[in-house]
């Protein structure tokens, strides 16, 4: 398992379901996340939840980076299973509102990621991220 692209499948994961649910607070499980990275990733599930496996870490770890990075905003952020009341931050939004000019649907990154990494497949979630996360680069470096 690559842990960028897992990284990327739980960004996508996580700012979809923030946007898809806008302006209503979420709860992020680190659990469900998890079992979506090893979804997209091949791995079967077995249904036995063990914090220690990589996909969970990487889960956590996702929410807790995109927090410090601004993305999105959370109440309860210090609960090691999941986050409560999470909601996009004006950046996180800005950016998930944005069309970016390389899409042949006119949709917006938001648009796109909502539905989830089961509906738009691994190759579109881990794009899509890319476009979010280099968009954000750029609106915090004013350019």
């Amino acid at each position: 398992m690559n842990n960028i692209d897992a990284f990327n499948i739980a960004v996508a994961e996580i700012l979809g379901e923030c946007y898809r649910e806008f302006p209503l607070r979420v709860r992020l499980s680190k659990l469900d996340i998890g079992e979506t990275i090893k979804i997209a990733m091949g791995d079967d599930p077995d249904g036995v939840y063990n914090l220690s496996e990589k996909e969970y870490e990487i889960a956590e770890e996702a929410m807790n980076w995109l927090m410090e990075a601004g993305y999105i905003w959370s109440r309860k952020p210090d609960n090691r299973i999941s986050m409560e009341g999470v909601t996009l931050s004006p950046k996180g939004l800005e950016i998930l509102n944005a069309v970016p000019e390389t899409l042949q649907e006119k949709k917006t990154l938001g648009d796109l990621i909502s539905g989830g990494v089961k509906t738009i497949g691994k190759d579109v979630a881990t794009t899509s991220v890319k476009t979010v996360l280099t968009y954000g680069l750029k609106l915090s470096l004013g350019t």
